[in-house]
């Protein structure tokens, strides 16, 4: 009689046990398919240049190329030469961390602080704070929706300003902080896009 209720304790601490390991191995599993928002609205440091990024291929379906000058003046607001003083690092919208160690994110966005030193249209700030739709990713990879601009160099911008906020969606590079390493007539390139101005195509604008 004593051994029988002596395996039944034995049986009962044994489903206890398995029941117990099942639960655990269910809340691993489940933990990680569910995300947990751990921040939003940080800005995260630039670790490296965006060219020794590896790219994350993605396929951007656009309704005009970024190579016809004069649908992308047409679609901007502001037009202008500007020196990238800083870049102020990566926002995302949405940033996820679950039990598998996995990031999970909506962005990136990168902010810039640019000089402007030269305006083609529009009358832009002297100093601005410019986004752009793409970046660094948490895991270090880049995602590159609309070109970026690399820290201390000068480019020409194309922004559009929506609610406030100025965002690049073109930028065509021009040298270095001080002009140095330009690889044609900076002259010439800017009186191509005076002259593209001047024959901007508005139809792409929807506002």
């Amino acid at each position: 009689m004593k051994g029988a209720k002596s395996m039944k304790k034995r049986y009962k601490i044994a489903i206890l046990t398995l029941s117990v390991i099942v639960l655990l191995c269910v809340s691993v599993v489940l933990g990680g398919f569910v995300r947990i928002k751990v921040l939003e609205s940080k800005l995260w440091p630039v670790t490296e240049p965006f060219s020794e990024m590896e790219r994350v291929p993605i396929c951007v379906d656009r309704i005009f190329s970024l190579s016809d000058v004069e649908k992308c003046i047409g679609f901007s607001d502001y037009v202008f030469i500007g020196t990238v003083e800083e870049i102020l690092g990566t926002k995302y919208n949405e940033l996820h961390y679950n039990s598998f160690k996995l990031w999970d994110h909506e962005g990136p966005e990168t902010y810039y602080r640019i000089k402007s030193v030269h305006d083609i249209k529009g009358d832009a700030p002297g100093e601005l704070t410019v986004i752009c739709y793409s970046g660094q990713n948490p895991d270090g990879t880049l995602t590159e929706i609309d070109p970026l601009a690399e820290d201390k160099t000068t480019y020409i911008f194309m922004c559009c300003e929506r609610d406030g906020e100025f965002r690049m969606f073109n930028c065509y590079y021009l040298g270095g902080y001080d002009w140095s390493d330009t690889s044609e007539n900076v002259d010439d390139v800017i009186a191509r896009y005076e002259e593209a101005f001047r024959n901007q195509d508005l139809s792409v604008r929807y506002d």
